[in-house]
């Protein structure tokens, strides 16, 4: 019986551990400038580019890849830009301005890197998943198509089996990083 017991004492520890939110979008906490959790201490990403630039120069639109929905409804939530787009809003945009001919595809760096030309500047965020030395990270990158020059890069390791992978440890370091940066750079 203690060999059974065992181990389903420790499984049901992990799993209680790694409890959290989520894709929860939390608001941005007056009173610190950083996202609200309802579930514990959110931990700190790795900043490992944070390049001094001036956030006005993209009017204030910011273009949200592979986060997903929760991706734009987090960045909404951070107040930092009053325009959010996703894949669909570029390309009825791109309809809308009647620039086919001049930006085929928003799928690849290059056709951004057009858009920004011929519509007007915006910021893009993306997230990455790599592994580093056999070990997973998430990554949330800000790039100026224009030049797709990459000005801000904060990582987080995605532990998922001790700590687990919930908002708290994951997403939420990355905006409060992007956040910090973002204030920084008006």
């Amino acid at each position: 019986m203690r060999k059974i017991a065992t181990p389903l004492l420790l499984s049901t520890l992990m799993l209680l551990a790694a409890c959290g939110t989520q894709m929860k979008v939390a608001d941005v906490d007056p009173s610190t400038g950083a996202l609200k959790s309802d579930k514990g201490t959110v931990t700190k990403a790795t900043v490992v580019t944070a390049k001094p630039t001036s956030l006005a120069k993209f009017g204030g639109t910011v273009f949200v890849s592979s986060g997903g929905e929760y991706g734009i409804n987090q960045m909404k939530a951070t107040n930092l830009f009053t325009e959010v787009l996703n894949f669909d809003d570029l390309q009825k945009l791109i309809v809308s301005k009647n620039l086919q001919d001049k930006v085929p595809s928003v799928g690849e760096p290059i056709g951004l890197s057009r858009l920004s030309k011929v519509y007007k500047p915006f910021l893009w965020v993306n997230f990455k998943r790599i592994n580093k030395e056999n070990k997973p990270y998430l990554q949330m990158i800000a790039t100026n198509p224009e030049n797709l020059e990459e000005l801000f890069l904060a990582e987080v390791y995605l532990d998922f089996i001790w700590a687990g992978v919930n908002d708290q440890n994951s997403r939420y370091p990355l905006y409060n990083a992007f956040i910090e940066w973002a204030r920084k750079n008006p």
